[in-house]
């Protein structure tokens, strides 16, 4: 018993201390959150790497190419596989991560960066506890079983949900609450694409088209760097994508290229609205489905993906290996018509893995078919711009797309070149970024849930409430005109 009451004031001093609004308090919290989010995000790398053994590669023998962190090579190739069985993987997938999302947390379906950011602004940063497991299994299932579907949505949701929780157990405030979320979705990006600044800057600017989170930026820097640390302990601190030749990567030495980086923007832009379009517009036909079991769902959506998959296999999964051999100059692979159609298909196997319900995020693919799109512009600028090759326009094109449709330019360019060590692009990447961001417009974002600015977000609405009489005018509710009534 006196055990017990030592522990329960020593509790309460750390719940006294975190509550006095110190410096200090952030930074024990953001430590909290980022071993978390380190942690969080080897569990689903793992788990993906687990799945995929036993699901995509064990039923059809298909192994897909892996990054230069993960041990890729440039002299990968397409071996013999059962490529008929792939829709049953993708199906049996599909059923798994149907039930579970369906059975235990709905909300946990699709892409989980959206669900966090929606409860930032709309539920006081409120997650329930059992939505990161649920998210974590789920989507490795989803993207191991060949899933079109990316790494960070899980992530991000995993590690803000912990926030949600470290700040519910340390009974902070709402604001704070929201402010431990926002650390947890920077820390679990960050940590996940070895991008620790990108992911922190992430966590202010990807809650809003237009503005920017700034009291979240120190906690989530706080939590990305021990999510990294913890990370990359094991993986190694090395950028996710490897460039085998630094001569490759040329820089900014031609004045004229900035013509064709402005094109490549241009182009990104727009991209990036069908990107947009295609995917809620697919989401919208299976929310349709009245009849149709939403637990069944993804799996529809899978079996469509698999059969596409029958004969183009590099939609399937993350894609980044597919970027890497592209980085490899391996075009042997993947020559222009291929590119260009994948472009398309990548889109389309998202939209339907994601749209239909399965669980996985919109990062990854939205990378790789801003790769597909840049290689094939490469590839044709290449002979009238030699000094420009396609490795860098590749960089320029799918950071910039993506960019543009997460309305979050200036952290996406910075988690681009964390991810491909390709500093020297800076100027190009700032340019075809920021008109990519333009072109693409407000409206079209690939997170919904996003608010225009902070005056927009209701958690921020009594900070731009003014009492209503402090708007009206004395002369203006003046009542001056009277009726009169006769007396005869």
């Amino acid at each position: 018993m006196a055990r017990f009451n030592i522990i329960h004031r020593v509790w309460n001093a750390v719940v006294s201390m975190v509550n006095r609004g110190s410096v200090g308090k952030w930074v024990f919290i953001g430590t909290l959150i980022g071993i978390i989010a380190g942690l969080g995000s080897i569990a689903l790398y793992e788990s993906i790497k687990l799945v995929t053994h036993y699901m995509l590669f064990g039923i059809t023998g298909f192994n897909p190419p892996s990054t230069g962190s993960s041990g890729g090579l440039p002299d990968y190739t397409i071996g013999k596989f059962r490529a008929f069985l792939i829709p049953v993987s993708t199906v049996l997938g599909g059923l798994i991560s149907g039930f579970i999302v369906y059975r235990f947390a709905p909300e946990a379906e699709g892409h989980g960066t959206d669900a966090a950011i929606s409860a930032f602004h709309n539920n006081n940063g409120k997650i329930r506890r059992r939505i990161p497991l649920v998210k974590l299994v789920a989507s490795a299932v989803t993207i191991g079983s060949g899933g079109s579907a990316g790494r960070e949505g899980p992530t991000a949701q995993i590690a803000a949900g912990f926030g949600s929780f470290v700040a519910d157990a340390f009974k902070m405030s709402d604001h704070d609450r929201r402010i431990a979320m926002a650390a947890g979705i920077g820390a679990g990006i960050g940590s996940i694409f070895m991008a620790p600044l990108g992911g922190a800057l992430l966590s202010t600017e990807i809650l809003y088209r237009q503005d920017f989170e700034v009291e979240a930026l120190i906690p989530s820097i706080v939590a990305s760097i021990v999510g990294y640390s913890i990370f990359g302990y094991l993986f190694d601190y090395k950028p996710l994508f490897t460039i085998p030749d630094s001569s490759v990567l040329l820089g900014f030495s031609h004045p004229e290229s900035l013509i064709v980086y402005l094109a490549v923007g241009i182009i990104a832009g727009l991209g990036g609205i069908l990107y947009v379009k295609a995917f809620y517009g697919i989401q919208g036909l299976f929310r349709k489905m009245g009849r149709f079991p939403k637990m069944l769902r993804p799996a529809l959506g899978a079996l469509f993906v698999g059969i596409i998959a029958i004969w183009f296999p590099q939609i399937l999964g993350l894609g980044y290996g597919w970027v890497q051999q592209i980085f490899f100059q391996n075009l042997e692979l993947l020559p222009l018509w291929i590119l260009l159609l994948l472009f398309f298909l990548k889109i389309l196997a998202t939209s339907l893995t994601i749209g239909s319900g399965g669980s996985g995020g919109v990062f990854a693919p939205g990378i790789v078919t801003g790769a597909f799109l840049g290689a094939a512009i490469g590839i044709v600028v290449h002979p009238f711009f030699p000094f420009l090759n396609v490795v860098e326009i590749t960089i320029v094109a799918m950071i910039s797309f993506f960019g543009g449709i997460a309305k979050a330019p200036i952290s996406i360019l910075i988690m681009g070149t964390e991810m491909t060590g390709g500093f020297a692009l800076f100027l190009p990447l700032m340019l075809a970024t920021t008109v990519s961001y333009f072109v693409s417009g407000p409206k079209y974002s690939i997170y919904s849930a996003q608010v225009k600015d902070r005056s927009a977000s209701p958690a921020h609405a009594l900070e731009y409430e003014k009492p209503v009489m402090d708007e009206v005018l004395v002369e203006d509710a003046m009542q001056r005109n009277y009726p009169w009534v006769s007396s005869g």
